[in-house]
């Protein structure tokens, strides 16, 4: 990664590969940075807007990642390139306590891409939080088939650098997702 940095320090797919590294490796405050420069480059660039989505979530940063997804949906890309930044909206209002705003965006989420499982999970705590008891035992159903073997403990992202902003809302999304019939062990 750094020779290709040196080689072509501004060339798109370089800078994006960077930034999704540091984002898979959850170096957020550096992705905040490298997907930076993908976006002084394309202001456009849906990857590096997701990226940087997430990275504001994992910080607690959910005012600006909310912004962000929602400035990514407002771009005129075709519905099937819009399912990454939906889930991203639902969860950050999910993970603000924000139930009912997170319905819309986690339904059509669904709607473009039903089989990840990961939005159903979203939405199963969304309906749980509402006290819609029935529907959200029968979206984590569906969670369950699309992604069998799924536990509280192996849905979390892992938590190396986020921040205790993010884990204590995570938490609660998760005792949803157990209050819902997701398996603990």
């Amino acid at each position: 990664m750094a020779r290709a940095l040196r080689a072509q320090p501004d060339y798109i797919p370089v800078l994006e590969a960077h930034c999704r590294y540091l984002s898979t490796t959850n170096r957020f405050v550096e992705s905040l940075v490298a997907c930076g420069k993908v976006l002084a480059r394309d202001p456009w660039d849906g990857i590096a807007l997701y990226l940087i989505g997430l990275s504001q979530v994992f910080l607690g940063r959910f005012d600006d990642a909310l912004a962000t997804f929602k400035q990514a949906d407002s771009f005129d890309t075709p519905p099937v390139a819009r399912w990454t930044w939906a889930i991203g909206a639902g969860f950050t209002y999910l993970l603000m306590g924000r139930a009912e705003d997170a319905l819309p965006w986690l339904q059509r989420s669904i709607a473009i891409t039903s089989a990840s499982g990961r939005t159903h999970l979203l939405l199963a705590a969304a309906y749980q939080q509402l006290g819609r008891v029935a529907e959200a035992r029968a979206t984590m159903t569906k969670a369950l088939e699309l992604r069998p073997g799924s536990t509280a403990l192996n849905v979390p992202a892992p938590t190396k650098n986020t921040s205790p902003v993010y884990l204590k809302a995570s938490e609660r999304i998760m005792s949803l997702m157990v209050a819902a019939g997701l398996p603990e062990k």
